[in-house]
């Protein structure tokens, strides 16, 4: 399988790189990065012209938002597979992607935390909250990360009709990425806590939404 990392040279993307280029199935052919470093590979500036010289089955975008629009519309325009960790992405952003990915027969999935964000994580914490009402995030990443709140806070604070205002940030370094949510009523209270330890977390997820986009043409917008 053929794969392109758009951010190739950030933390996510150098360690995805290290890890796929260890495993005969896959072979990543080129890197999309502002920086210029020597890969091994063809690294480009932009899709365009990543496009016009590789032959490309999925593109893995770990870069930042609002940069990363073009790269994944023009990827799904273009017939390849998309799987994006990128954060701050909009509502109609999501359903511009969709529209593509319907329209040209192409996967893509968005998650904003591809070791934390399931079926069963999403149905624990409903659970909770129907006992334990009031719910409070709280969210830690290393000082490098510029969105607040990070796309994992968003994403249960819309699972659980959190509002923003229950969001809470911090920025230290040493940390990857570490998500608290307080669930209380007035007599009790539960913390369910989620730590990175090591960037290898985030792998059987990735590993996962690549044979879904690329064998089932899944088609999942977590946003």
């Amino acid at each position: 399988m053929k794969i392109v990392i758009n951010g190739i040279t950030g933390r996510m993307g150098a360690f995805l790189f290290d890890y796929l280029s260890n495993r005969p199935e896959y072979k990543v052919v080129a890197g999309i990065s502002r920086q210029s470093l020597d890969l091994g590979i063809n690294i480009y500036y932009d899709i365009k012209s990543c496009l016009e010289n590789e032959e490309i089955d999925t593109l893995i975008d770990f870069s930042f938002y609002p940069n990363c629009l073009d790269t994944v519309k023009q990827a799904l325009i273009n017939n390849v597979n998309v799987i994006s960790g990128t954060t701050g992405y909009k509502k109609y952003d999501g359903q511009q992607i969709n529209y593509l990915a319907k329209k040209h027969q192409v996967g893509v999935i968005i998650s904003p935390n591809f070791s934390m964000v399931n079926k069963e994580i999403e149905e624990l914490t409903i659970g909770i909250k129907n006992y334990l009402p009031y719910v409070e995030i709280i969210e830690e990443h290393n000082i490098h990360k510029k969105d607040k709140p990070s796309g994992t806070a968003k994403y249960f604070a819309k699972l659980l009709d959190v509002e923003p205002d229950k969001i809470h940030s911090i920025r230290i370094p040493g940390v990857i990425a570490n998500h608290h949510i307080l669930f209380a009523d007035l007599n009790q209270s539960i913390t369910l806590s989620h730590k990175i330890h090591d960037r290898q977390a985030f792998i059987n997820g990735i590993e996962h939404a690549i044979i879904e986009v690329t064998n089932y043409n899944t088609i999942q917008i977590m946003i």
